[in-house]
């Protein structure tokens, strides 16, 4: 188990969500709001986070992770936007 620390949030997110901080990672976390499930991202600032730093941040920050299954997508290129060139997101599959 890794150990998470968790660091004051930025604002203007949705209601809920915390921010934590390892290894030289950023995660939020943000709970289920409106339809949709929960939703995490993580980055780096010098690096892509790794596969296993994704997975770790997911199962050990969500809860109930492992009865949940997630993705990660790439949008239609219209809808595209990415304010951090480091940053993975991962959402909950919607039913």
């Amino acid at each position: 188990m890794r150990k998470y620390t968790e660091i004051e949030a930025p604002r203007n997110l949705e209601p809920g969500t915390k921010c934590y901080s390892h290894g030289g990672c950023q995660i939020l976390v943000s709970p289920p709001y409106g339809k949709e499930g929960w939703h995490l991202s993580i980055s780096h600032k010098k690096r892509y986070p790794s596969w296993d730093e994704i997975r770790d941040a997911w199962y050990e920050l969500i809860p109930n992770a492992e009865e949940k299954d997630a993705i990660m997508y790439l949008p239609k290129k219209c809808d595209y936007v990415n304010l951090c060139y480091t940053c993975f997101h991962v959402y909950e599959k919607p039913n």
